[in-house]
């Protein structure tokens, strides 16, 4: 450089040159969530049971699913006993669902 005092950057700031040796000082706006009045899901000691139970509950009905889907055949056709239990089947699931959102 021509010996002009260089610029110091902030910690959310970056120091850009150009073709010219000119700096140009480019600022980050601090990173804010989409939607600000959607809870974040906290996992706590407290609720760390209930959070696993759910997610030993999901994996379970996932293999239902799977299996669901083998007996079809991979074709999606379903007895009608299969179909009333993919439609319960996915009734747990939105209630898990409805758990999850209630820990949080």
């Amino acid at each position: 450089m021509d010996g002009s005092l260089r610029p110091k950057a902030r910690p959310n700031q970056t120091l850009v040159a150009q073709e010219e040796q000119t700096l140009l000082l480019l600022e980050r706006k601090p990173e804010m969530p989409m939607e600000m009045d959607e809870p974040n899901i906290v996992t706590t000691w407290e609720n760390r049971t209930q959070i696993i139970e759910i997610m030993h509950s999901a994996r379970e009905m996932s293999q239902e699913f799977q299996d669901l889907w083998d007996k079809s055949g991979g074709m999606g056709r379903l007895s009608q006993d299969d179909t009333d239990k993919l439609i319960e089947l996915l009734r747990e699931i939105g209630d898990l669902n409805e758990m999850l959102k209630r820990l949080a």
